[in-house]
This record gives structure tokens, C-alpha cells and sequence, in this order.
């Protein structure tokens, strides 16, 4: 994990902070969102290192079955009008503290995701100054 960037997350809609500095996995704070997964409502944790698909859940996620991700502040869904190149499935988008956006799939199983930014030049400036040289 040494060489992974851990990312810090916060609601596209409140722009309140996801992240949970007492619930870490791999040794950084996780990533903290609600969610709905056949009928059953529960919390979720994620890995906050880009491309670690470790996380937590309080109740059972179906296997290759999209769940919907909510906002534990403001409670609102969590949606993109992006789907999946790899499934279909909705794709799920946090906003970064510094900028930008990370999108992952909603599926249980598929670990595609990607960045997005509005404002390339400044979001690596941000980066450049948070991270140094990568």
C-alpha cells in the first residue's frame, strides 16, 4: 500500500467529509458512506487507498448486484449519470477534497473506477503540493 495514494472524500451534494479516522482499514482513515442492498439499509467502509477494493459492511452485499450508496450526513443517493464501461451498472461518485471526483461502480464484484476532474492543470498542482513528485 506504500505506493498508493490515499484520497479524501467528502459528499457531492453537503460536501460534508466520508472519511472515518476511527474505522481504518490498511492503516488510514476508511471511507465512510450508507447504503441499500436488498431491502436492507447498513453502513459501508472503503479502503481510501486508489485502487484498494478492501472495505467493511454491516449487512450482506449481494454477489454482482449493483447497492445504492447514500450520504451518512445528508442522506441523499449517491448517483452519476455515468455507467459502467465494464457492467452497466450505475457508477457512484465522492468528490475529492482537493478537486475532482473519483467515480467507482456500484456493483459488488466489478472494480472499475476512474477520476475526473474539471480543472486538470490545477487538480495536479493540488496534488504536486499535497503528495510531491509521483
Amino acid at each position: 500500500m506504500k505506493n498508493l495514494i490515499a484520497l479524501r472524500t467528502k459528499c457531492p451534494h453537503c460536501k460534508k467529509s466520508f472519511m472515518d479516522p476511527y474505522d481504518q482499514i490498511n492503516g488510514k482513515p476508511s471511507i465512510k458512506v450508507d447504503i441499500e442492498a436488498n431491502g436492507k439499509k447498513g453502513r459501508f467502509r472503503l479502503c481510501s487507498y486508489y485502487g484498494c477494493f478492501d472495505h467493511k459492511s454491516s449487512i450482506e452485499l449481494p454477489k454482482d448486484e449493483p447497492i445504492k450508496f447514500f450520504c451518512p450526513h445528508c442522506n441523499k443517493e449517491l448517483t452519476s449519470p455515468n455507467k459502467c464501461e465494464e457492467c452497466g451498472a450505475p457508477m457512484i461518485p465522492f468528490a475529492l477534497e482537493k478537486g475532482g471526483k473519483v467515480h467507482i461502480c456500484s456493483k459488488v464484484g466489478c472494480n472499475k473506477h476512474f477520476i475526473s476532474f474539471h480543472d486538470v492543470s490545477d487538480a495536479l498542482r493540488k496534488m504536486y503540493n499535497e503528495f510531491g513528485y509521483f
